[in-house]
């Protein structure tokens, strides 16, 4: 379940440690890859400046680019590259296409690009600080009212859509696009989804009793974690159910009909959630947030083992 303007998370990571098994079923964010994916035109929506002045950062010349497989099968793309300098040891690039843009480390030999979010072995995201600098790149957040800028991140205005009003998890789910399933005057359970995580369908089936029962509502945040795995797949699936209204979104994910070209404004709903994700620092989906009885917030990263217990403590 990936810093994110979209998908600096959480769609697809690069750890420095190896991937630790978890305690509850969940898909979780990108391990090492072994075959990283294909260098592609980069699709996270963000706001530059005309023309990606005032990046603030240097750009790679074509003559530099073409002397690196990596870099050329970028450029190849369309893409505008830009250094970002090097981590333990990779060299790591800003590839912009219009407004949208990917980070890249590249091996040492040149040869293979590998797409993601870099993290250390304390699980700092060094790729969040890498492009703190360049403008738009990072959401800003409201707390208590007043606008200030996420940690690290450079004044300047961010899209809407990635505004906040998060102090907390709950907060956090409350500001995203989701779909409902279930009576609206039952408890809630937010819960975080790719449409592609087997985690997340065998969670939805096996909360549908006490849905159908009255007991909960569903709330489902649609995020793409899986990209690395199914060519882009979660991104295309998670669009198509932002597309749709409210109540309809996940009998259409639960019956395969997540198809066709994104609507207008599903991108932007998308990398809101993947903001609310990042917020929440989201470990896989499916991940529950909900309120208790005693007015404190519940949180269950995967697919918990007793849904019973979950259940009985959630209130409105």
């Amino acid at each position: 379940m990936h810093a994110i303007p979209r998908k600096l998370l959480l769609g697809s990571a690069l750890t420095f440690i190896p991937f630790l098994a978890v305690a509850a079923p969940l898909c979780a964010v990108q391990p090492v890859a072994a075959e990283p994916p294909p260098a592609t035109t980069p699709n996270t929506t963000v706001s530059y400046p005309a023309s990606n002045e005032g990046i603030g950062l240097t750009p790679v010349s074509a003559a530099e680019a073409d002397q690196v497989p990596a870099l050329q099968r970028i450029r190849a793309s369309g893409a505008q590259l830009y250094e970002l300098g090097e981590v333990h040891g990779l060299r790591s690039v800003f590839a912009v296409a219009g407004e949208s843009f990917q980070v890249f480390y590249l091996s040492p030999d040149g040869q293979v690009a590998v797409r993601g979010i870099a993290q250390d072995a304390a699980g700092k995201n060094l790729t969040r600080d890498q492009v703190a600098r360049v403008p738009g790149a990072i959401p800003t957040a409201v707390l208590g009212g007043e606008a200030r800028p996420s940690p690290a991140a450079p004044t300047g205005a961010a899209p809407a859509a990635l505004r906040a009003t998060a102090t907390s998890p709950l907060q956090a789910v409350q500001a995203t696009v989701y779909g409902t399933y279930g009576n609206d005057d039952a408890p809630r359970l937010w819960v975080f989804i790719d449409p592609q995580c087997s985690f997340s369908r065998r969670a939805m089936q096996q909360l549908q009793p006490y849905v159908a029962s009255g007991r909960v509502q569903l709330a489902v945040i649609p995020v793409s974690l899986l990209d690395h795995e199914n060519q882009s797949l979660s991104t295309t699936r998670a669009e198509a159910m932002l597309g749709l209204p409210r109540e309809q979104m996940v009998a259409a994910w639960a019956e395969n009909r997540l198809t066709g070209p994104a609507e207008p404004g599903t991108v932007a709903s998308l990398q809101a959630n993947m903001g609310a994700a990042d917020r929440i620092e989201l470990k896989g989906t499916p991940t529950f947030i909900w309120r208790k009885a005693d007015g404190s917030e519940g949180r269950a990263d995967g697919l918990p083992a007793d849904l019973e217990a979950m259940v009985a403590s959630a209130s409105r």
